[in-house]
């Protein structure tokens, strides 16, 4: 059968001129082909690494402007690794797979909160913003596709990059699932206060937060403190809106007023404070932490769903994604 552009995007990826440009302009990373329609099939044009002439690139320019310029799937970890560094192509290119887009974006945001980590500045947090915005507007336009994130989330061990986006993924997840009256700007500040929760962390001694043993009482009062130490970078970031700080500061807040740091009994949580209470609960369970081995997903979920300091409402739709197999139990 007579091979078309479109019979063979299943093995190749069809490349924009905005995903060509985010690619080293005269040594490819990838090997580029060229549809040619007279004899239908893929023509290699470039060989990845190797220097392209003028001729090359007016070629390869001209094919990517006609839409017949492709890339090989096999390629994938190469290209996805390019496309992470500038997230936003996500969202004018309808030839990228979910799975792609996925990868993409758990490497991208994983990148810019590192950055952040090493240096807590506003010049790093800029990024950071854009590419949570980024985020929400692909989930918004479908909210079902929150549902591929939820599989990837890490599980090996605690870190503070890995552990934020597991808390962003589950947490908005739960809006998503729960919430009647979605509104857009709240879910952006939703998204962007669960992402920065633990941000303070950042500035506490790596071997406090990455202790594999319990925390002594004296290390124990430095990691209290982180949930003030990301106050304190959330107001030199700029972050001033009420339902971003108020997800990243309740998030160890308790309804019986045995959380931290105010103590604050429900009728004093915000909504957005109980989800990210009940989303960071969960990613602390599932991977190993301070000399705690983990639990499966779903023993995490089944006993916060019996501990009566956590919002019942949330811990119950996180329970029913569970009983009703939306999410893996791993």
């Amino acid at each position: 059968m007579k091979k078309t552009k479109q019979s063979i995007t299943e093995e190749y990826y069809p490349i924009s001129m905005e995903i060509l440009q985010s690619f080293p302009k005269f040594r490819p990373k990838v090997d580029l082909f060229v549809f040619k329609e007279d004899i239908a099939q893929l023509y290699p044009i470039a060989q990845k690494d190797c220097r392209l002439n003028d001729t090359q690139l007016e070629e390869i320019h001209e094919a990517c402007k006609e839409g017949v310029l492709f890339v090989s799937r096999g390629d994938q970890h190469i290209y996805v690794d390019l496309i992470a560094k500038q997230a936003e192509l996500i969202l004018f290119n309808s030839h990228l797979l979910e799975s792609e887009i996925v990868q993409i974006l758990y490497q991208a945001l994983t990148m810019r909160l590192e950055n952040l980590i090493e240096q807590p500045l506003p010049i790093y947090y800029e990024p950071l913003f854009h590419d949570v915005m980024v985020f929400t507007e692909y989930i918004w336009k479908d909210p079902k596709r929150i549902n591929a994130f939820i599989p990837k989330i890490e599980l090996s061990e605690f870190k503070i990059a890995s552990h934020s986006i597991t808390t962003l993924m589950i947490g908005c997840w739960l809006y998503l699932n729960s919430e009647s009256n979605k509104v857009r700007k709240d879910f952006d500040q939703l998204a962007l206060g669960l992402f920065l929760h633990d941000i303070g962390l950042s500035k506490l001694p790596a071997h406090i937060v990455y202790k594999s043993s319990a925390l002594n009482k004296e290390e124990l009062e430095k990691y209290l403190s982180h949930v003030n130490q990301t106050a304190m970078l959330l107001n030199k970031f700029g972050v001033t809106q009420n339902i971003a700080l108020e997800t990243a500061l309740e998030h160890h807040e308790r309804v019986d007023g045995s959380g931290y740091p105010r103590h604050v009994k429900v009728d004093r949580i915000s909504k957005s404070g109980c989800i990210a209470i009940v989303a960071n609960a969960f990613a602390n369970l599932i991977v190993p932490k301070h000399g705690v081995p983990r639990v499966t997903t779903f023993e995490a979920v089944k006993a916060m769903a019996k501990d009566a300091s956590l919002p019942i409402a949330i811990t119950g739709v996180l329970l029913k994604a569970y009983t009703d197999r939306h999410f893996p139990d791993k």
